[in-house]
């Protein structure tokens, strides 16, 4: 999907990893968007970050100072801890 001075930033399989790096550009105050191919919910394969094509750069920046894990991304989209760090 293209919107006007939007660009795809990075594309997922899953909702939950779109949602989670959507949260980190978000915690640094970089507007972003989603989109996906979703007809009915929960049916879709294809989740995108949108943010705008004059951010491009500073996103990818966030993006490669952050080095989070899978697990962290997964923390930030849902607020649960992966099952072997429950207390």
């Amino acid at each position: 999907m293209q919107l006007a001075g939007w660009s795809v930033f990075a594309t997922f399989g899953d909702r939950i990893s779109a949602q989670a790096l959507i949260g980190l550009l978000e915690s640094e105050k970089l507007s972003c968007r989603f989109v996906s191919n979703e007809v009915v919910p929960g049916l879709g394969t294809e989740f995108s970050v949108l943010v705008h094509t004059n951010q491009l750069h500073r996103a990818e920046w966030i993006r490669k100072q952050s080095q989070v894990s899978e697990q962290e991304l997964t923390y930030l989209a849902t607020g649960e801890l992966p099952s072997d760090q429950k207390p």
